[in-house]
């Protein structure tokens, strides 16, 4: 009998998920806490006790596997399957393709986490753009970018780093080692940053009560009418759609789409966006102008990337 799954891999900075899927469609799934801090060979053991659980629970073998795809967060040499470089792991020419498809017993492809997000979203969505850019908001932020219906991966496979150029000059230090960069300022873990800096001042901010402080904690404050961390989202919206105007003014793309963890609270955040740009975009006067939408299929479209890539 044909194999007849695909496995997706989708590693994050803060978490990581497998899934088995078929076709475009995810069987199962599972998480971990991605735990680079504790050594790359013990992250992928832990990589690979979630691959042998999965087939476990679902009564399939190694032959059942069409083939294994995989999401970093990092610039990844496709030729030599050396993640070359990525801050937010400290990796630096790892030879990560080899170590997982060791570990794992099949032969692994491996690609940028948001080269995958983007593909998936296009498959997922049935997007007819010929220029689909994807844009993820979560521990960095990062983007793929689909040129008639393929990854586009620039000389180097390095493209789309789009959460390292400036906007503001002589800003926060990244940890790429520049200061200013865009997703010191707009990614979901720079927008908790700002709401726990803006309470410091502010004891009758309704985050004191949380228990934990992130995301979902600074979306439900905001729900709940918090004028502190209402303040930080419009300054928020507006980091955010400075750094989209500057992608928007050198690409025109047809469509983007907004991806990450936080993009499933689009509503709170997504249309002040969108007007900001709308305002202030060179093309303004054009008949026609780029779609700005959230993504559709949230974290799932990295793991469908990952399967099908």
């Amino acid at each position: 009998m044909a194999a007849k799954y695909y496995i997706g891999i989708d590693m994050g900075g803060t978490h990581s998920a497998i899934a088995l899927v078929k076709g475009l469609n995810i069987v199962d799934k599972s998480e971990f806490a991605t735990s680079i801090s504790r050594g790359i060979d013990n992250y992928v053991d832990r990589l690979k006790e979630a691959f042998e659980e999965m087939l476990e629970r679902n009564g399939l073998s190694h032959g059942d596997i069409i083939s294994v795809g995989m999401g970093v967060p990092g610039s990844v040499n496709l030729d030599t399957g050396m993640v070359e470089y990525a801050n937010n792991l400290g990796f630096n020419n790892v030879p990560f393709r080899d170590m997982v498809s060791d570990a794992l017993g099949i032969p692994v492809t491996l690609d940028n986490d948001a080269n995958l997000a983007a593909y998936g979203e296009f498959l997922l969505s049935k997007s007819h753009a010929k220029s689909f850019l994807m844009v993820t908001l979560g521990t960095g932020i990062g983007a793929g970018i689909i040129l008639d219906g393929e990854i586009y991966r620039g000389v180097n496979f390095a493209e789309g780093e789009i959460g390292h150029m400036t906007i503001k000059y002589d800003g926060i230090t990244c940890n790429c080692g520049r200061k200013g960069c865009f997703e010191a300022y707009a990614s979901a873990k720079a927008l908790v940053k700002m709401a726990c800096d803006a309470m410091q001042s502010h004891p009758e901010c309704s985050l004191w009560k949380s228990s934990k402080i992130d995301g979902k904690a600074v979306f439900a404050a905001i729900e709940q009418g918090d004028p502190v961390i209402k303040n930080v989202m419009n300054e928020y919206t507006f980091l955010l759609s400075e750094g989209l105007l500057n992608i928007i003014n050198i690409f025109q793309p047809e469509e983007i789409a907004i991806g990450g963890g936080i993009s499933a609270r689009a509503d709170l955040f997504l249309p002040d966006v969108i007007e900001r740009v709308k305002q202030k975009v060179y093309s303004r006067d054009s008949k026609k102008n780029t779609i700005i939408r959230a993504a559709q299929y949230g974290n799932d479209c990295g793991l469908i990337g990952a399967a099908r890539i």
